[in-house]
């Protein structure tokens, strides 16, 4: 086992209990704050995962505060969310008043409805992982709404004889939208030029996100960036508040927690696939982090 899990729209369907979906292709869920009113308002509170699918999210109301790759962002009303598949989504924080809508859709069905990306604009869009929150005005999320709501009546048709095809047409109809309102703004037409510290900082992520399980050292990093450690950690704590280590540190324990969850998986196999030395070394390494062993973190879950 050399990969971490991951989530299938399956699994997913069988958690969420306000959603429509279609043979477990694609899902439209509601997303509603006040379930976790209870919750404390603390990362720890949530688990990482890592989805084999497409997830949008558009959020109508209230705040959010989510981690994508181990990169922090801020939801508020009118945001709009694309995360791709296989990449790794960590809730901090929903705030009880939160509203929004969710659609989860499989490898297999984005292939059937898009099997060629012939479309420079729609290549373009598909590529957002390094942006995947955008701010929408109020009349365009609105639109967006009205179009994910079709979505989700076209899935509750189920005598219908051509539903796939019905289903798909309504997604990719969605998706134009989406397309159509994204070409429009500024930062999709001529994005901001990157200064040499944030193209550093833009490509540590890029290898930390491919390399963070098997490299633990900063040197790597350095070497690959042909920088100094020392001048790496100074970038990094300047751009983001964070050094080099504490990057690495926090996206291995994201890795492990999203490894802990899987029961099949043990601890053993959690260290190996990690690349710790040994499973002691990685139990002390996570409840340094944590505070608590990952035996007991398993079962905290």
């Amino acid at each position: 086992m050399n990969t971490p899990p991951l989530i299938e729209i399956e699994e997913l369907n069988k958690q969420i209990t306000v959603c429509d979906s279609f043979l477990d292709e694609i899902l439209v869920a509601d997303l509603d704050g006040e379930t976790d009113e209870n919750r404390n308002e603390t990362m720890e509170d949530f688990v990482p995962i890592r989805l084999n699918a497409l997830v949008i999210v558009l959020v109508l109301k209230g705040t959010s505060k989510i981690e994508i790759d181990y990169i922090p962002y801020t939801l508020g009303a009118n945001s709009f969310v694309t995360i791709m598949p296989t990449h790794i989504i960590q809730p901090v924080y929903v705030s009880p008043d939160f509203k929004g809508r969710m659609i989860v859709a499989s490898k297999s069905f984005l292939q059937d409805c898009f099997p060629e990306w012939r479309d420079p604009s729609m290549v373009h869009y598909m590529q957002i992982k390094k942006n995947p929150c955008s701010l929408f005005e109020q009349d365009e999320t609105k639109h967006l709404d009205q179009y994910i709501l079709q979505l989700r009546n076209k899935i509750k048709l189920r005598t219908h004889f051509f539903q796939k095809q019905v289903v798909q047409n309504s997604f990719m109809a969605f998706f134009l939208e989406v397309a159509d309102i994204s070409v429009g703004k500024e930062d999709f037409i001529a994005p901001s030029a990157l200064s040499r510290k944030e193209e550093l900082f833009e490509h540590f992520l890029q290898l930390l996100f491919k390399n963070c399980k098997e490299q633990h050292s900063v040197t790597f990093y350095a070497e690959a960036l042909c920088i100094t450690p020392q001048y790496l950690s100074l970038v990094l704590k300047e751009i983001s508040g964070k050094s080099a280590n504490k990057w690495i540190d926090d996206a291995l324990i994201v890795e492990a927690k999203i490894m802990l969850k899987t029961p099949k998986v043990t601890v053993q196999q959690v260290a190996d696939m990690l690349y710790f030395s040994d499973q002691s070394t990685f139990g002390k390494f996570f409840k340094k982090h944590m505070g608590i062993s990952p035996a007991q973190y398993r079962k905290s879950r």
